[in-house]
């Protein structure tokens, strides 16, 4: 008999992470039947029309939600295909691949070290006999969803495909409808061969929903979810600004994936997260002085594009620009970043690349644009600087105040620190002053 292999994908926007999903976690390793027990955060589906909190942020809560569950394994493998919806067939195949092949090159390994140290024929034999017996290995997936699942599945890409490649492992509360649950399960079984295992978990009252505007107004309760989480949230801000991220449109969004993702490639997770404030800060900001939402997102998810690029990298780049002298290794970035965004990413808007460019030093004649990244660069929630506390709150009403302020507190420390102010940030200040 084939050796089968029965793996759990645990599917879900986490948006938060909370308590229920942790519950949900440990119900599974108790199950005691999964090889591997994986925690997939949504990526873009067309099946989800409304807002989802940036991909980023969702998987570093499911990260920390699942630090301290040993054995559960987090992937990104659906947030990292923002560029095209990503249908769960394709998750289900990827995975029955990928784990297969894992375990052939696993127990392969073991084969041939056993027929180095047999130098018998017979023991050759037995091994290439194994070989061919761990060919057939059955990879089995189950799919972890919420109750409503059964609903809404007919509506999905392929879902005779689905039902046919994995099975549904559906949670179900104490509160669920268990006569509809069943019908929907019987009908979906006749219909589709479905296989279909429902796992029961404790009533929690959670919803994803009302927590998130309860953080959005700061009100949430801790012990709704794990206490890394809550503190990552309260630290970052996450969803302060959702109301005017919301704001844009389901296409603007993805594309605003499409940069996630490359900018994911370039920079570590400290300054991804980082990018992901600053970029919705930027949009706060806009909304605030009525300025383009789309422009303000784009250019503070890619502001810090090149950071990470080697040195020789970045002042190649930059020189192509031309647009900032002198330059030198804390600023060469800016520049560098905006030839990166138009030579390799197609953004030819001028004022968000200018944006790029001069998003460290500032410039005279700023646009509304230039002052909006600078400041959401100086001020995202990420960095709690006191001495920057005046500036937001200036920054909510007149840009042009608060950089005013903001330069000078970089001046300050600057001087502080016996640090040379870059000529661009002199003029900067100069110009404001005489204003």
């Amino acid at each position: 008999m084939a050796e089968k292999i029965r793996i759990a994908i645990f599917c879900g926007s986490f948006d938060p992470f909370h308590n229920e999903h942790k519950m949900i976690l440990e119900e599974l390793i108790r199950l005691n039947k999964f090889a591997q027990i994986i925690v997939m955060p949504l990526g873009l589906a067309p099946h989800v029309d409304s807002y989802m909190t940036p991909a980023g942020y969702r998987h570093e809560m499911a990260r920390l939600g699942i630090r301290n569950i040993p054995g559960v394994i987090l992937s990104d493998y659906e947030i990292n295909r923002p560029e095209q919806y990503l249908y769960t067939v394709d998750t289900i195949d990827y995975y029955k691949k990928k784990i297969r092949n894992d375990y052939l090159k696993e127990k392969s390994k073991g084969i041939n070290k056993q027929e180095k140290i047999g130098s018998k024929k017979a023991d050759k034999s037995k091994g290439v006999n194994s070989l061919k017996s761990i060919q057939n290995v059955k990879i089995v997936i189950s799919l972890v969803y919420n109750s409503d699942a059964l609903d809404r599945i007919e509506d999905w890409y392929q879902p005779e495909q689905i039902m046919k490649k994995a099975k549904l492992l559906i949670c179900r509360r104490e509160s669920d409808n268990f006569e509809h649950l069943n019908a929907r399960a019987d009908y979906l079984r006749t219909k589709y061969q479905a296989k279909i295992d429902f796992l029961m978990i404790k009533e929690t009252g959670i919803s994803s929903a009302e927590l998130r505007e309860k953080l959005r107004l700061e009100q949430a309760p801790k012990n709704k979810m794990p206490s890394a989480v809550y503190k990552y949230i309260k630290k970052n801000k996450i969803y302060r600004f959702s109301q005017e991220m919301a704001q844009l449109s389901q296409q603007q969004l993805i594309q605003l994936a499409v940069y996630e993702k490359e900018v994911r490639r370039h920079v570590s997770l400290c300054r991804l997260n980082h990018s992901l404030n600053v970029m919705q800060y930027a949009v706060h900001l806009a909304a605030r002085h009525d300025y383009d939402l789309m422009k303000a997102a784009v250019t503070g998810i890619l502001h810090d594009i090149a950071k990470s690029m080697r040195l020789k990298v970045q002042y190649r780049f930059a020189k192509k620009v031309g647009k900032l002298n002198p330059l030198n290794r804390n600023i060469v970035h800016g520049p560098a970043g905006a030839w990166y965004a138009q030579r390799y990413l197609g953004i030819v808007d001028q004022e968000i690349l200018d944006a790029l460019t001069f998003h460290t030093t500032s410039r005279k004649n700023m646009t509304k644009l230039d002052k909006i990244i600078y400041l959401a660069d100086k001020l995202e929630p990420g960095r709690p600087i006191k001495k920057f506390e005046k500036v937001r709150e200036i920054a909510e009403t007149d840009l042009t105040a608060a950089m005013k302020l903001c330069l000078e507190e970089v001046r300050l420390s600057q001087i502080r620190r016996s640090k040379k102010r870059h000529p661009s940030t002199k003029a900067a200040r100069k110009h404001l002053e005489s204003k």
